[in-house]
């Protein structure tokens, strides 16, 4: 089996990112304009960002992304510590199942503890049955349900 790496992004990506994210956002049923995609990137580029990015490649640092998270720092009032919050996790249909997803996830943990985080979380439709397989193996699912309140 290909050794899955995790880098960060670099700006030859942009293009191969973008597909990735397209894909996450049509499994969530969501479409974004070209000017979102434009402010994510530079966001994502920007060394001293809000938001981070990971890409996950197959056999070397130098091969086309096959999986992208995002992910950012935040504080809670529920402790001095920040928390970290996965917001974005996609991986290519045609390589999952090999590690690539948990790769990822891991790879943003650790980018947690480094920061000393004292939580990493992320949220997932209920119908997400294939990505909750994963998950209920790496993480403790907390019976929370998220509710979005519209502001515009």
């Amino acid at each position: 089996m290909t050794e899955t790496l995790i880098t960060p992004f670099r700006a030859g990506d942009r293009e191969r990112w973008a597909e990735l994210w397209r894909g996450y956002l049509d499994f969530y049923e969501t479409a974004l304009p070209e000017a979102i995609y434009a402010d994510a990137w530079r966001r994502l580029m920007a060394p001293d960002g809000a938001i981070h990015g990971f890409g996950a490649r197959l056999g070397s640092e130098t091969a086309p992304l096959v999986g992208i998270t995002h992910y950012f720092f935040h504080a809670s009032c529920w402790t001095p510590k920040e928390v970290c919050y996965l917001q974005d996790l996609f991986v290519d249909a045609a390589i999952r199942g090999t590690g690539c997803g948990r790769a990822l996830i891991e790879r943003v943990a650790a980018a947690a503890r480094e920061r000393d985080c004292v939580r990493l979380y992320w949220t997932t439709q209920e119908k997400n049955a294939t990505a909750r397989l994963l998950y209920d193996r790496l993480a403790k699912f907390t019976g929370f349900i998220r509710y979005d309140y519209a502001l515009g």
